[in-house]
């Protein structure tokens, strides 16, 4: 199964009415993103380290930046699951057929 047969099956919707742009999706019910697991834990890591590097050490004072624990944040980043990072619409991970995940966009 590939990823725009399982968000079809998901949506209850014909492929045919989805437009595949790389792992972006466009269809009836709204932009979708859809990845395998591994392909997820890498985007979800990637997200945390930019909102990190693009929000949080830039509003810290040059002096305090190196009391900031990343790895920690990491870790409680993970409380919240990748649906809350992947998932611009509403903060969910919708699990498809054949192992992908689907975040609204």
């Amino acid at each position: 199964m590939t990823k725009i047969e399982a968000l079809a099956n998901y949506l209850d919707i014909n492929v045919e009415e989805i437009t595949e742009n790389g792992n972006y999706f466009d269809t009836p019910e709204g932009d979708y993103m859809v990845l395998t697991d591994s392909e997820a834990d890498d985007a979800w890591e990637e997200s945390i380290d930019n909102y990190i590097d693009e929000c949080i050490l830039p509003e810290l004072p040059e002096r305090y930046r190196g009391y900031f624990d990343i790895e920690k944040f990491h870790r409680d980043a993970e409380y919240d699951g990748r649906g809350h990072s992947l998932s611009t619409y509403d903060g969910n991970e919708h699990e498809l057929e054949g192992d992908f995940y689907a975040y609204q966009c």
